[in-house]
């Protein structure tokens, strides 16, 4: 007798929005075992060989990849394999595999894939949550060329038997660059974040995504399976009545999204007139094309970091200069809030000289680093300045903690307009700068900072990690990393009632900007402006314009005298679901 399966719903972190369902196919590990075998000296040049024509292969491989993505979806997206031919051509990798196979007298391919599984291993004990995610693209490379070691094919998901849920451990960039569109209806993953390459991928091709799911082993192949985008949960068996649910609640979705695009021109203003500002964050000089579709009031966030992890050498001056100019040009009469280099030490090894540190993420990194390589810092305040002839272009520092950083780095401004003026370079004498508000020393000393700079921009992802000493990227104490804390609610007001007082702004630029369950808070604590991803913005808009500015008030006043996160969060929830319950059902409740 057939007896039917227990429906089972399993929890992950929601990547890209929509319903699918369907059937599983689960793929396990693509990474090869690799057997280590003794050579003769008389065979290391034709292990060497052998190594050198694998990645000369692999680097074919990744440019024709590279070009089909350009074709097929957009510029940005194409970006992500840079860093994997940065990997092939890494001189210090390939020098020690090479080094190894020598010394050792041992097999290319356990040579290479030894000083890969060191790599990986390396950055997995990395604190940042951006670098941990970088592993995948190590992995990726690794894989490719030791398939190509090997004369195997790289194993793709460009041809499906059918219509397939894949469930796998990860997907690589390769992976969903060659994913079958007309037969993946979905991808769930047991690694990755919402910054996650996968993650990148599966929005831009519009496939719903859950990722770092945990119990992913309870799926087996040919499993009926549904996956939830909007609350990242995937249900296993599922019952009729969760078929029933989960159907409508997609048609539904599609129907919300489509009214959602089409509101994008509507002004994101309260019913009693009060209007906020909601700018997008960008990567990607290409990311503006979304910035535009989707009405944003401007870039509130350009990380300016992908200049410089891509890149074999630090990018010059007018290498830099290009990419900002383009960027004002391409906004126009919209203002472009550019974050100096907010990276550590560790993340230019290959183009600076450090040191290694046990926690890079609290060390040297970002305004700490850039002050400490003043040539650094002027190279890019300067390319900042030429391209702020538009007159459209901020500057806003990063992970600010004490004054004399803000006094040390406004010095170096105005160094660099004087060196301009005698070059005859023309810039904006009067541009805006501001400070991201994102360690607990800076929003408690918000009101001496405010009297040097001209806004404030609250990095809430950092400032909820270092304000509860919970490291965002661990499973282990998710539960402890709580945006509506009343220790983060007190800095968030405590910051705002600073900027009312000096006649300054605030925006937010974390992840609090773009999830709904938080807009009535920020709003109502005094929010200026909310920085987010451009698709984020849909939400966000329709909330706001069916909020009133003395009720969120009201809210956040509420919250504020709350004990616990859940209780603060609560208030605003419920005024959700009363003012718009389409989108609380389908994006909070989850129905």
């Amino acid at each position: 007798m057939n007896h039917k399966k227990e429906e089972i719903k399993i929890k992950g972190v929601p990547a890209s929005p929509g319903i699918a369902i369907g059937e599983a196919l689960v793929l396990g590990s693509r990474l090869l075992q690799i057997e280590k075998r003794q050579i003769q000296p008389d065979e290391v040049e034709q292990e060497l060989s052998t190594l050198e024509m694998a990645l000369d292969k692999t680097r074919e491989q990744i440019t024709a990849l590279q070009r089909q993505i350009e074709n097929e979806l957009h510029d940005n997206e194409a970006h992500i394999f840079d860093a994997h031919l940065l990997i092939i051509d890494d001189h210090t990798l390939i020098t020690s595999v090479k080094k190894t196979i020598k010394e050792e007298l041992i097999n290319a391919d356990f040579a290479f894939n030894k000083k890969i599984l060191f790599y990986i291993d390396t950055i997995n004990k990395m604190s940042d949550p951006y670098i941990k995610e970088r592993a995948i693209d190590i992995h990726d490379v690794g894989s490719r060329v030791l398939a190509n070691i090997h004369g195997h094919e790289v194993e793709s998901l460009k041809s499906l038997p059918g219509q397939r849920i894949i469930i796998s451990p990860d997907l690589t960039p390769s992976d969903t660059v060659a994913i079958d569109r007309e037969n993946v209806q979905a991808f769930a993953t047991e690694t990755g974040g919402r910054t996650s390459h996968a993650a990148i991928m599966a929005r831009s091709m519009k496939i719903p995504a859950v990722l770092a799911l945990k119990s992913i082993n309870q799926i087996r192949n040919g499993d009926i399976v549904i996956v939830d985008g909007y609350t990242g949960i995937v249900t296993i068996n599922p019952s009729s009545e969760s078929l029933n649910f989960y159907a409508q609640k997609e048609t539904r979705g599609g129907k919300i999204r489509e009214d959602l695009i089409s509101e994008s021109k509507l002004r994101p203003e309260t019913i009693d007139g009060f209007r906020i500002q909601l700018a997008a964050n960008i990567e990607f000089k290409e990311d503006v094309d979304d910035a535009k579709k989707y009405c944003a009031a401007g870039i509130g966030l350009y990380r300016t970091e992908y200049l410089y992890i891509n890149s074999k050498t630090l990018p010059n001056e007018e290498t830099q200069l290009k990419n900002y100019y383009n960027i004002a040009k391409q906004m126009k009469d919209y203002y472009v809030i550019i974050r100096t280099l907010d990276l550590g030490g560790d993340k230019l090894k290959d183009t600076i000289n450090i040191y290694h540190e046990i926690n890079p993420f609290l060390g040297y990194r970002a305004i700490r680093l850039c002050l400490d390589i003043p040539e650094l810092f002027k190279t890019q305040l300067r390319a900042i300045l030429r391209a702020s002839v538009y007159s459209n272009i901020k500057i806003m520092f990063p992970m600010i903690c004490c004054m004399e950083e803000v006094t040390q780095a406004l010095n170096i401004v105005e160094e660099i307009k004087s060196e301009l003026r005698s070059e005859k370079q023309p810039f904006d004498e009067n541009i805006e700068i501001g400070v991201m508000i994102e360690t607990p020393s800076a929003a408690l000393i918000a009101d001496r900072l405010a009297k040097k700079i001209d806004f404030f921009s609250i990095g809430t992802n950092d400032l909820v990690q270092y304000t509860l000493a919970v490291d965002r990227s661990s499973e282990k104490m998710a539960y402890l990393y709580q945006p509506s804390h009343p220790a983060i609610l007190t800095l968030i007001k405590h910051v705002t009632d600073i900027a009312k007082t000096h006649g300054i702004w605030v925006g937010v630029c974390g992840e609090m900007a773009s999830d709904p369950l938080y807009t009535a808070l920020l709003v109502g604590m005094g929010i200026h402006e909310l920085s987010m991803s451009p698709v984020s913005m849909g939400p966000i808009r329709r909330i706001i314009r069916k909020m009133k500015m003395h009720e969120a008030e009201e809210i956040a006043k509420k919250a504020l005298t709350c004990s616990t996160a859940e209780e603060a969060l609560e208030q605003s929830v419920n005024y959700l679901k009363r003012i718009d319950p389409d989108i609380f059902s389908l994006i909070v409740k989850g129905v």
